[in-house]
């Protein structure tokens, strides 16, 4: 028993069991502080196809009082570009005779358009959203500013009734005030301003003698708005019920995304033994062609598993098979450069904290606005945000939105580290001790 706690691998075991759940803590935990505040940060599109002075008044209400960012759209087509792409959460549409139906007694209409091809928390703050505003918009129609705007309408559409009866009283105001004084008739200038005084006098006794019947109107017609709003919800892209439908493209990328890293870690570690056998460009050659070959043959295994559980088509098989692919190689050249950088294992200690701290910033739980700046700028800047947000639309649906061209940047730019780092830093021709945790002779 004392020579086994006098080996230092015993020590190493314990400090292993600390150093990883340190790791878990310091890397995971951070990317929630943003939380709930963070979903402020959400961009929900209000759309106001009716543009009357009641619509205008709601969508200037919603916009002061939602915790989101507000944002106007002058088309349907430009919201649902920014819906597709994620810039918005949610478009809220006012439909066209919103006002008509107000003013009819009628419930008004509200169309609300999501995109559910998203993570868990922005599918549910979003759903908790359309709620929230079906209750704003339905106390806000029975509020004193919306009663006195349906006065001014109804006002202004019985005006326009009695324009007709108005001209004629004006005309007989003018005609009195010529019979008394017959020489105004030579003089324009004061004929002009006798007219404007008639027609304001008319206006004046139009507006006393119907402001009861508008008052009336106006406040009848509010009283039957209370708690009277028609929604109706349109799903851009819908996602089962089913939560495993939610979470397949998180673990998919993430079983993806160890199983890649574990993978460069051995080769790393072969590389480091055979590059002094079969020199350094050939080792290296065969690292990279070893890890293309497991890129390939991994997602056929894994996504034929994944069919199995959830349903989707062949053609999102295939589609998904490309994204696996593309996402693979990022993340093979990504942790490559990384284990090269720091001589295999001892990686461990920036792979790890970096693999958990991008299951946070992937997208699959937290959106990107949600997220503080340092998990924002990880999540644009790494391999798994790019691939979760690509199997999410491989799998139900979505816009690219720059998600291919950042994998493509990352495959590039570590492929680029990956032989400098060969290049420079392997140029002993000594066998160290990490080398030999992975023998490699000439009669292999």
């Amino acid at each position: 028993m004392k020579k086994w706690f006098k080996h230092p691998l015993a020590y190493v075991a314990i400090i292993l069991a600390m150093v990883c759940g340190l790791i878990f803590v310091l890397a995971a935990v951070p990317g929630f502080n943003k939380l709930p505040s963070g979903t402020q940060n959400l961009r929900v599109v209000v759309l106001d196809q009716d543009q009357s002075s009641v619509s205008k008044n709601i969508a200037t209400h919603l916009e002061n009082k939602l915790p989101f960012k507000m944002v106007t759209a002058t088309s349907f087509a430009n919201a649902k570009r920014q819906l597709n792409t994620r810039q918005a959460a949610l478009i809220i549409q006012i439909d066209k005779g919103f006002y008509q139906r107000v003013t009819r007694g009628q419930a008004p209409k509200l169309t609300y358009t999501v995109n559910q091809s998203n993570g868990l928390l922005q599918n549910m703050v979003t759903k908790n959203v359309t709620t929230q505003v079906t209750t704003q918009v339905a106390s806000q129609l029975t509020t004193a500013k919306v009663t006195q705007m349906l006065a001014q309408s109804t006002g202004k559409a019985l005006m326009q009734k009695q324009q007709a009866v108005a001209k004629q009283q004006v005309k007989q105001q003018l005609q009195a005030s010529l019979a008394k004084s017959p020489q105004l008739a030579q003089q324009p200038a004061q004929l002009k301003k006798l007219q404007q005084q008639a027609i304001a006098r008319v206006k004046r006794q139009q507006q006393q003698r119907l402001m009861p019947q508008v008052k009336k109107q106006a406040a009848a017609t509010a009283a039957t708005l209370t708690g009277q709003v028609a929604t109706t919800t349109t799903k851009l892209h819908a996602l089962p019920t089913n939560y495993q439908y939610q979470f397949a493209p998180m673990f998919l990328n993430l079983g993806a995304y160890l199983g890649i890293m574990l993978m460069s870690l051995v080769l790393t570690l072969m590389f480091m033994s055979a590059h002094h056998v079969i020199g350094k460009w050939s080792a290296l050659l065969a690292v990279q062609l070893n890890g293309f070959i497991g890129v390939l043959v991994a997602p056929l295994v894994t996504l034929g598993t994944l069919r199995c559980l959830i349903s989707f088509s062949s053609s999102a098989f295939w589609q998904l098979f490309g994204v696996q692919v593309l996402f693979g190689l990022a993340v093979f050249e990504f942790t490559l450069a990384i284990a090269f950088l720091c001589g295999g294992l001892p990686s461990m200690i920036l792979q790890l904290p970096l693999l958990v701290s991008q299951v946070v910033a992937s997208g699959a739980i937290i959106p990107r606005p949600a997220l503080n700046g340092f998990y924002r700028w990880l999540s644009t800047h790494t391999p798994m945000s790019q691939g979760v947000y690509s199997t999410f639309n491989a799998l139900y649906g979505g816009a690219n939105s720059g998600y291919t061209s950042a994998l493509w940047w990352l495959i590039s730019l570590s492929l680029l580290a990956v032989i400098l780092i060969g290049w420079l830093g392997y140029c002993s021709t000594k066998t160290n001790p990490l080398s030999r945790l992975v023998p490699f002779t000439a009669g292999n």
